[in-house]
């Protein structure tokens, strides 16, 4: 997730992937930033479209990020995080590609049904509170939360783009197998 990491040079090695981690989290790169840099620590979670009933499931306790760069914008993060967006495009991998460069386990999951029980983890996301109001209330009155936390791995992991990796939805099934070396 750093902007200094060369775009056109990506270190990859598809050794630095454990055969554990084969499913990667959809989420927007800005978010992604902020879980990397420690300003968040929560993982807020609808479901994506494509989903089964529109419903996240919180099916895996670690996975890796996969930042994505739809919808995102500065509106919907509160005023002191909008700096997290500035040079996002430079975290955009090459055309084609996936970059993953981290791994996030899951600490605690959550499924919040009362509206003022999300208070309790204001401070640590950078959602806006209106994006978090949206998101709760859509469809039904509830939403998901992760405690994660964050680590890098030892090498960034490029790897090609699959049809499967796109869309709505929030976890992805990865194949390392073809990743660069």
């Amino acid at each position: 997730m750093s902007a200094s990491r060369p775009k056109s040079d990506p270190v990859s090695d598809p050794r630095s992937v454990s055969p554990a981690v084969r499913t990667a989290f959809k989420e927007w790169a800005v978010i992604c930033r902020a879980l990397v840099s420690g300003r968040q620590d929560v993982i807020l979670r609808k479901g994506g479209i494509v989903e089964p009933g529109g419903a996240f499931r919180p099916e895996h306790a670690r996975f890796l990020l996969l930042p994505t760069f739809l919808h995102q914008s500065a509106e919907s993060l509160v005023p002191e995080a909008r700096d997290l967006l500035s040079g996002i495009d430079d975290d955009r991998p090459p055309e084609g590609s996936v970059v993953f460069t981290h791994v996030a386990d899951v600490v605690a999951a959550h499924r919040i049904t009362e509206r003022g029980a999300l208070d309790s983890f204001r401070h640590r996301h950078v959602w806006a509170e209106s994006v978090v109001d949206e998101r709760f209330h859509r469809w039904q009155d509830e939403l998901h939360v992760l405690e994660v936390t964050v680590t890098p791995l030892p090498f960034p992991v490029t790897l090609p783009f699959r049809e499967s990796y796109g869309g709505c939805r929030s976890w992805v099934e990865i194949d390392v197998g073809n990743a660069d070396a």
